[in-house]
Protein backbone atom coordinates (compact mmCIF):
# COMPACT_ATOMS: atom_id res chain seq x y z
CA UNK A 1 0.00 0.00 0.00
CA UNK A 2 2.80 2.48 1.06
CA UNK A 3 4.66 1.63 -1.99
CA UNK A 4 1.64 2.44 -4.53
CA UNK A 5 1.23 5.93 -2.46
CA UNK A 6 4.73 6.35 -3.06
CA UNK A 7 5.26 5.53 -6.87
CA UNK A 8 2.00 7.85 -7.43
CA UNK A 9 3.52 10.90 -5.52
CA UNK A 10 6.96 10.22 -7.90
CA UNK A 11 4.85 9.94 -11.10
CA UNK A 12 2.97 13.35 -10.09
CA UNK A 13 6.12 14.92 -9.11
CA UNK A 14 7.91 14.12 -12.21
CA UNK A 15 4.40 15.26 -14.26
CA UNK A 16 5.00 18.76 -12.52
CA UNK A 17 8.94 18.80 -12.95
CA UNK A 18 8.52 18.00 -16.73
CA UNK A 19 5.16 21.04 -17.04
CA UNK A 20 7.27 23.51 -15.20
CA UNK A 21 10.32 23.17 -17.73
CA UNK A 22 8.27 22.89 -20.17
CA UNK A 23 6.72 25.93 -19.75
CA UNK A 24 9.64 27.81 -19.07
CA UNK A 25 11.06 26.94 -22.24
CA UNK A 26 7.90 27.83 -23.91
CA UNK A 27 7.82 31.26 -22.20
CA UNK A 28 11.11 32.39 -23.61
CA UNK A 29 10.64 31.21 -26.82
CA UNK A 30 7.50 32.10 -27.61
CA UNK A 31 4.82 34.98 -27.63
CA UNK A 32 2.23 35.90 -24.54
CA UNK A 33 -0.09 35.09 -26.64
CA UNK A 34 0.88 31.44 -27.11
CA UNK A 35 2.49 31.42 -23.79
CA UNK A 36 -1.04 31.88 -22.55
CA UNK A 37 -2.47 29.15 -24.70
CA UNK A 38 0.31 26.68 -23.60
CA UNK A 39 -0.12 27.25 -20.14
CA UNK A 40 -3.94 26.82 -20.40
CA UNK A 41 -3.09 23.37 -21.78
CA UNK A 42 -0.51 22.68 -18.98
CA UNK A 43 -3.39 23.61 -16.78
CA UNK A 44 -5.86 21.40 -18.11
CA UNK A 45 -3.27 18.68 -18.19
CA UNK A 46 -2.60 19.32 -14.37
CA UNK A 47 -6.33 18.85 -14.06
CA UNK A 48 -6.18 15.88 -15.74
CA UNK A 49 -3.52 14.64 -12.95
CA UNK A 50 -5.18 15.52 -10.27
CA UNK A 51 -8.18 13.84 -11.31
CA UNK A 52 -5.86 10.60 -12.60
CA UNK A 53 -4.38 11.39 -8.66
CA UNK A 54 -7.67 11.16 -6.93
CA UNK A 55 -9.27 8.24 -8.47
CA UNK A 56 -5.42 6.32 -7.54
CA UNK A 57 -6.14 7.33 -4.36
CA UNK A 58 -9.75 6.01 -4.53
CA UNK A 59 -8.44 2.59 -5.76
CA UNK A 60 -5.50 2.58 -3.05
CA UNK A 61 -8.45 3.23 0.10
CA UNK A 62 -10.79 0.65 -1.64
CA UNK A 63 -7.62 -1.76 -1.74
CA UNK A 64 -7.04 -0.90 1.70
CA UNK A 65 -10.56 -1.70 2.71
CA UNK A 66 -10.51 -4.67 0.76
CA UNK A 67 -7.18 -5.72 2.37
CA UNK A 68 -8.53 -4.90 5.77
CA UNK A 69 -11.60 -7.11 4.95
CA UNK A 70 -9.33 -10.06 4.16
CA UNK A 71 -7.83 -10.00 7.42
CA UNK A 72 -10.74 -9.44 9.26
CA UNK A 73 -11.63 -12.67 7.43
CA UNK A 74 -8.72 -14.69 7.70
CA UNK A 75 -8.09 -13.40 11.40
CA UNK A 76 -11.72 -14.80 12.09
CA UNK A 77 -10.88 -18.07 10.42
CA UNK A 78 -7.92 -18.59 12.19
CA UNK A 79 -9.67 -18.22 15.18
CA UNK A 80 -12.15 -20.41 14.60
CA UNK A 81 -9.52 -23.16 13.43
CA UNK A 82 -7.66 -22.34 16.90
CA UNK A 83 -10.99 -22.92 18.56
CA UNK A 84 -12.17 -26.02 16.90
CA UNK A 85 -8.62 -27.15 17.18
CA UNK A 86 -8.29 -26.76 21.27
CA UNK A 87 -11.74 -28.14 21.62
CA UNK A 88 -10.60 -31.60 19.28
CA UNK A 89 -7.68 -32.11 21.61
CA UNK A 90 -9.96 -31.80 24.46
CA UNK A 91 -12.23 -34.01 23.22
CA UNK A 92 -9.66 -36.27 22.56
CA UNK A 93 -7.69 -35.89 26.24
CA UNK A 94 -10.92 -36.56 27.64
CA UNK A 95 -11.93 -39.65 25.80
CA UNK A 96 -7.80 -41.25 26.56
CA UNK A 97 -8.08 -39.94 30.21
CA UNK A 98 -11.43 -41.86 30.55
CA UNK A 99 -10.15 -45.18 28.55
CA UNK A 100 -6.75 -45.04 30.66
CA UNK A 101 -9.07 -44.32 34.04
CA UNK A 102 -11.14 -47.57 33.00
CA UNK A 103 -8.32 -49.85 31.72
CA UNK A 104 -6.23 -49.40 34.57
CA UNK A 105 -9.22 -49.47 37.00
CA UNK A 106 -10.35 -52.56 35.76
CA UNK A 107 -6.73 -54.13 35.69
CA UNK A 108 -5.48 -53.07 38.93
CA UNK A 109 -9.42 -54.31 40.20
CA UNK A 110 -8.57 -57.59 38.43
CA UNK A 111 -4.78 -58.05 40.13
CA UNK A 112 -6.09 -56.63 43.59
CA UNK A 113 -8.98 -59.66 43.18
CA UNK A 114 -6.41 -62.15 42.48
CA UNK A 115 -3.67 -60.82 45.23
CA UNK A 116 -7.08 -60.84 47.73
CA UNK A 117 -8.06 -64.75 46.47
CA UNK A 118 -4.08 -65.18 46.76
CA UNK A 119 -3.97 -63.79 50.62
CA UNK A 120 -7.02 -65.25 51.75
CA UNK A 121 -5.76 -68.94 50.60
CA UNK A 122 -2.25 -67.78 52.98
CA UNK A 123 -4.52 -66.69 55.76
CA UNK A 124 -6.37 -69.84 55.59
CA UNK A 125 -2.65 -71.41 55.54
CA UNK A 126 -1.61 -69.55 58.11
CA UNK A 127 -4.47 -70.31 60.37
CA UNK A 128 -3.79 -74.06 59.59
CA UNK A 129 -0.65 -74.06 60.49
CA UNK A 130 -1.26 -72.14 63.75
CA UNK A 131 -3.79 -74.95 64.43
CA UNK A 132 -1.66 -77.22 63.75
CA UNK A 133 0.88 -76.04 65.98
CA UNK A 134 -1.37 -75.66 68.52
CA UNK A 135 -2.54 -79.66 68.18
CA UNK A 136 1.78 -80.24 68.58
CA UNK A 137 1.97 -78.07 71.19
CA UNK A 138 -0.72 -80.56 72.80
CA UNK A 139 0.81 -83.61 71.38
CA UNK A 140 4.02 -82.88 73.12
CA UNK A 141 2.20 -82.13 76.77
CA UNK A 142 0.54 -85.23 76.01
CA UNK A 143 3.65 -87.45 75.28
CA UNK A 144 5.60 -85.56 77.73
CA UNK A 145 3.96 -87.70 80.42
CA UNK A 146 5.43 -91.34 80.33
CA UNK A 147 2.17 -93.35 81.19
CA UNK A 148 0.01 -91.34 78.45
CA UNK A 149 2.77 -92.00 75.74
CA UNK A 150 2.81 -95.44 76.30
CA UNK A 151 -0.74 -95.26 76.96
CA UNK A 152 -0.90 -94.01 73.06
CA UNK A 153 0.99 -96.37 71.55
CA UNK A 154 -0.92 -98.89 72.63
CA UNK A 155 -4.49 -97.52 71.25
CA UNK A 156 -2.80 -97.24 68.00
CA UNK A 157 -1.41 -100.94 67.94
CA UNK A 158 -4.49 -102.03 69.55
CA UNK A 159 -6.11 -100.01 66.39
CA UNK A 160 -4.61 -101.55 64.10
CA UNK A 161 -4.49 -104.87 65.25
CA UNK A 162 -8.26 -104.71 65.04
CA UNK A 163 -8.25 -103.69 61.52
CA UNK A 164 -6.04 -106.40 60.65
CA UNK A 165 -7.09 -109.09 62.41
CA UNK A 166 -9.96 -111.08 63.83
CA UNK A 167 -11.18 -110.72 67.43
CA UNK A 168 -9.66 -114.60 68.40
CA UNK A 169 -6.16 -113.95 66.35
CA UNK A 170 -4.73 -111.44 69.31
CA UNK A 171 -5.15 -110.83 72.97
CA UNK A 172 -3.49 -107.49 74.55
CA UNK A 173 -2.03 -107.81 78.18
CA UNK A 174 -0.63 -111.40 77.67
CA UNK A 175 1.58 -113.26 80.06
CA UNK A 176 2.98 -115.65 76.74
CA UNK A 177 5.09 -118.07 79.32
CA UNK A 178 5.23 -118.75 83.18
CA UNK A 179 9.09 -118.11 83.19
CA UNK A 180 8.25 -114.69 82.08
CA UNK A 181 7.78 -111.59 84.55
CA UNK A 182 6.16 -109.23 82.41
CA UNK A 183 2.66 -109.18 80.37
CA UNK A 184 3.15 -108.21 76.96
CA UNK A 185 1.05 -105.49 75.18
CA UNK A 186 0.10 -107.53 72.54
CA UNK A 187 0.38 -111.05 71.10
CA UNK A 188 -0.72 -112.42 68.02
CA UNK A 189 -2.14 -116.16 68.24
CA UNK A 190 -0.45 -118.72 65.86
CA UNK A 191 -1.72 -121.76 65.49
CA UNK A 192 0.17 -124.89 65.78
CA UNK A 193 -0.49 -128.55 64.61
CA UNK A 194 -0.84 -130.17 68.31
CA UNK A 195 -3.40 -127.24 69.16
CA UNK A 196 -1.14 -125.74 71.36
CA UNK A 197 -1.23 -121.87 71.56
CA UNK A 198 1.88 -120.46 70.11
CA UNK A 199 2.51 -116.46 70.71
CA UNK A 200 4.22 -113.56 68.42
CA UNK A 201 5.00 -110.90 70.71
CA UNK A 202 4.22 -107.56 69.98
CA UNK A 203 5.31 -104.36 72.33
CA UNK A 204 4.44 -101.06 71.71
CA UNK A 205 8.08 -98.66 72.76
CA UNK A 206 7.91 -95.02 72.11
CA UNK A 207 11.55 -92.95 73.05
CA UNK A 208 10.02 -89.65 72.45
CA UNK A 209 12.63 -88.00 74.36
CA UNK A 210 15.12 -88.81 72.29
CA UNK A 211 13.28 -88.66 69.01
CA UNK A 212 12.81 -84.99 69.97
CA UNK A 213 15.76 -84.28 70.46
CA UNK A 214 17.03 -85.51 67.20
CA UNK A 215 13.93 -83.89 65.32
CA UNK A 216 14.91 -80.46 67.30
CA UNK A 217 18.90 -80.85 66.09
CA UNK A 218 20.14 -77.30 65.06
CA UNK A 219 23.30 -78.84 63.38
CA UNK A 220 24.72 -81.94 62.44
CA UNK A 221 26.62 -82.69 65.77
CA UNK A 222 23.52 -82.27 67.65
CA UNK A 223 21.47 -84.76 65.35
CA UNK A 224 24.34 -87.21 65.21
CA UNK A 225 24.62 -86.75 69.20
CA UNK A 226 20.53 -87.56 69.26
CA UNK A 227 21.01 -90.44 66.85
CA UNK A 228 23.37 -92.01 69.12
CA UNK A 229 21.01 -91.36 72.28
CA UNK A 230 17.84 -92.65 70.46
CA UNK A 231 19.89 -95.89 69.30
CA UNK A 232 20.91 -96.28 73.13
CA UNK A 233 17.15 -96.29 73.49
CA UNK A 234 16.28 -98.50 71.04
CA UNK A 235 18.78 -101.11 72.29
CA UNK A 236 17.99 -100.84 76.25
CA UNK A 237 14.56 -101.58 74.83
CA UNK A 238 15.18 -104.62 72.67
CA UNK A 239 16.96 -105.96 75.36
CA UNK A 240 13.63 -105.89 77.49
CA UNK A 241 11.86 -106.94 75.21
CA UNK A 242 13.94 -110.20 74.54
CA UNK A 243 14.16 -110.61 78.02
CA UNK A 244 10.97 -110.78 79.16
CA UNK A 245 8.63 -111.72 75.97
CA UNK A 246 10.86 -114.50 73.73
CA UNK A 247 10.09 -117.94 75.26
CA UNK A 248 10.19 -120.35 72.60
CA UNK A 249 7.75 -122.57 72.34
CA UNK A 250 5.61 -120.88 74.19
CA UNK A 251 6.26 -117.80 71.42
CA UNK A 252 7.79 -117.71 68.14
CA UNK A 253 11.85 -116.81 68.68
CA UNK A 254 11.19 -113.34 67.84
CA UNK A 255 9.10 -110.65 69.11
CA UNK A 256 7.88 -107.10 67.26
CA UNK A 257 8.78 -104.03 68.40
CA UNK A 258 6.13 -101.64 67.65
CA UNK A 259 6.84 -98.13 66.82
CA UNK A 260 4.41 -95.54 66.46
CA UNK A 261 5.63 -92.92 64.37
CA UNK A 262 6.86 -93.74 60.79
CA UNK A 263 9.40 -90.70 61.20
CA UNK A 264 11.12 -92.45 64.06
CA UNK A 265 11.05 -95.75 62.42
CA UNK A 266 12.65 -94.56 59.16
CA UNK A 267 15.41 -93.07 61.66
CA UNK A 268 16.10 -95.93 63.28
CA UNK A 269 16.26 -97.97 59.76
CA UNK A 270 18.98 -95.70 59.07
CA UNK A 271 21.28 -96.90 61.76
CA UNK A 272 23.14 -100.40 59.99
CA UNK A 273 24.83 -101.01 63.75
CA UNK A 274 21.11 -100.98 65.17
CA UNK A 275 19.68 -103.12 62.66
CA UNK A 276 22.28 -105.89 63.19
CA UNK A 277 21.73 -105.35 67.08
CA UNK A 278 18.68 -106.09 66.91
CA UNK A 279 19.26 -109.11 64.80
CA UNK A 280 21.28 -110.39 67.35
CA UNK A 281 18.35 -109.71 70.41
CA UNK A 282 15.69 -111.54 67.91
CA UNK A 283 13.77 -108.28 67.98
CA UNK A 284 12.11 -106.65 64.54
CA UNK A 285 11.52 -103.19 64.55
CA UNK A 286 8.34 -102.52 62.63
CA UNK A 287 6.71 -99.06 61.95
CA UNK A 288 2.72 -98.65 61.22
CA UNK A 289 2.87 -99.33 57.70
CA UNK A 290 5.40 -102.40 57.63
CA UNK A 291 3.70 -103.53 60.65
CA UNK A 292 0.34 -103.77 58.61
CA UNK A 293 2.53 -105.58 55.72
CA UNK A 294 3.98 -108.02 58.62
CA UNK A 295 0.20 -108.94 59.77
CA UNK A 296 -0.83 -109.37 56.17
CA UNK A 297 2.26 -111.76 55.65
CA UNK A 298 1.08 -113.75 58.65
CA UNK A 299 -2.46 -114.14 57.54
CA UNK A 300 -1.50 -115.76 54.04
CA UNK A 301 1.74 -117.17 54.98
CA UNK A 302 0.67 -119.65 57.49
CA UNK A 303 -2.96 -120.93 58.27
CA UNK A 304 -2.58 -124.20 59.70
CA UNK A 305 1.00 -124.52 59.86
CA UNK A 306 3.10 -124.95 63.65
CA UNK A 307 4.73 -121.47 63.28
CA UNK A 308 6.69 -122.79 66.69
CA UNK A 309 8.54 -125.66 64.37
CA UNK A 310 8.92 -123.25 61.44
CA UNK A 311 9.72 -119.73 63.18
CA UNK A 312 13.37 -120.17 62.09
CA UNK A 313 11.64 -120.22 58.45
CA UNK A 314 9.29 -116.86 59.41
CA UNK A 315 12.13 -115.18 60.56
CA UNK A 316 13.77 -115.36 57.13
CA UNK A 317 10.81 -114.66 55.92
CA UNK A 318 10.02 -111.83 57.62
CA UNK A 319 14.30 -110.76 57.64
CA UNK A 320 13.57 -110.62 53.53
CA UNK A 321 10.19 -108.87 54.01
CA UNK A 322 12.40 -106.46 55.90
CA UNK A 323 15.06 -105.97 53.25
CA UNK A 324 12.43 -105.06 50.97
CA UNK A 325 10.69 -102.86 52.94
CA UNK A 326 14.18 -100.89 53.50
CA UNK A 327 14.32 -100.50 50.02
CA UNK A 328 10.21 -99.25 49.87
CA UNK A 329 11.39 -96.72 52.70
CA UNK A 330 14.20 -95.01 50.70
CA UNK A 331 12.12 -94.74 47.84
CA UNK A 332 9.42 -92.98 50.47
CA UNK A 333 12.46 -90.80 51.31
CA UNK A 334 13.02 -89.80 47.56
CA UNK A 335 9.40 -89.15 47.20
CA UNK A 336 9.57 -86.86 50.32
CA UNK A 337 12.74 -85.17 48.63
CA UNK A 338 10.88 -84.26 45.96
CA UNK A 339 7.52 -82.87 48.01
CA UNK A 340 10.04 -80.69 49.83
CA UNK A 341 11.14 -79.42 46.22
CA UNK A 342 7.44 -78.88 45.45
CA UNK A 343 7.13 -76.94 48.88
CA UNK A 344 10.35 -74.99 47.86
CA UNK A 345 8.60 -73.63 44.33
CA UNK A 346 5.31 -73.21 46.80
CA UNK A 347 7.59 -71.03 48.50
CA UNK A 348 9.02 -69.33 45.65
CA UNK A 349 5.44 -68.30 44.34
CA UNK A 350 4.58 -66.99 47.45
CA UNK A 351 7.32 -64.48 47.48
CA UNK A 352 7.03 -63.61 44.04
CA UNK A 353 3.26 -63.15 44.74
CA UNK A 354 4.93 -60.49 47.84
CA UNK A 355 6.59 -58.79 45.37
CA UNK A 356 4.00 -58.05 42.74
CA UNK A 357 2.01 -57.17 45.49
CA UNK A 358 4.14 -53.97 46.65
CA UNK A 359 4.94 -53.31 43.00
CA UNK A 360 0.97 -52.81 43.10
CA UNK A 361 0.85 -50.93 46.55
CA UNK A 362 3.03 -48.66 44.94
CA UNK A 363 1.58 -48.10 42.00
CA UNK A 364 -2.28 -47.65 44.52
CA UNK A 365 -0.22 -45.14 46.38
CA UNK A 366 0.26 -42.32 43.29
CA UNK A 367 -1.96 -39.08 44.40
CA UNK A 368 -4.71 -37.44 42.26
CA UNK A 369 -2.32 -34.34 41.63
CA UNK A 370 1.00 -36.34 40.54
CA UNK A 371 -2.01 -38.59 38.54
CA UNK A 372 -3.21 -35.15 36.62
CA UNK A 373 0.52 -34.09 36.03
CA UNK A 374 1.34 -37.44 34.33
CA UNK A 375 -1.63 -37.36 32.40
CA UNK A 376 -1.01 -33.50 31.25
CA UNK A 377 2.65 -34.25 30.47
CA UNK A 378 0.75 -37.00 28.02
CA UNK A 379 -1.00 -34.15 26.43
CA UNK A 380 1.76 -31.92 25.74
CA UNK A 381 3.68 -34.95 23.81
Amino acid sequence: MTDILIIIAIVVGAACLVATIFVGLKVKNSSAAQNEKWLEEISRELIKLEAASGEASRLVQAQEARINDLKKKLDDDLKYISDSTARGVENIRIMVEEKLSATLDGKLSQSYSVINQQLEKVYRGIGEVNSLAASVTDIKKLFSNVKLRGTWGEVQLGALLSQMLAPNQYASSVKVDARSDGMVDFAVRLPSRDERTVWLPIDSKFPIEEYARLVDAADREQANAALKRLAQAVKLQADSIASKYIFPPSTTDFAVMYLPLEGLYAEITKLPELDGYLRKRRVLACGPTNLSALLSTLQTGFKTVAIEKRSGELWQLLSAFKVQFDKFTAILEKTGKKLQEAQNTIEEAGRRTRTISNKLRTVADIGEDEAENLLSDGDGE
